[in-house]
């Protein structure tokens, strides 16, 4: 059994592949469970950046949210690429 962020990351590779265009991402995403959980073991090891604004979210008031928000200031990071987005702009 597939678990639900393995199933996530998976349907958004399916949306962004080229090569499934036309099918639809609930029906194609086990194509890609080998590369989503790839890209989630990737991830396991942070990067000084990510580590930095994980670390920003440490004042933050506990309410049982405050991991979640950890994750995504860290995930965020990851995802502000200059580079990338430079070359993708459009």
């Amino acid at each position: 059994m597939t678990n639900e962020m393995v199933r996530r990351v998976a349907m958004a590779i399916s949306e962004a592949s080229a090569g499934s265009a036309g099918a639809d991402p609930a029906l194609d995403w086990k194509r890609f469970e080998r590369q989503a959980r790839a890209a989630i073991e990737a991830m396991r090891e942070p990067t000084e950046e990510m580590i930095f604004r994980g670390g920003l979210v440490k004042d933050a008031p506990w309410d049982g949210r405050k991991p979640a928000r950890i994750l995504s200031a860290m995930v965020d990071a990851a995802l502000q690429d200059k580079a990338w987005q430079a070359e993708n702009a459009s």
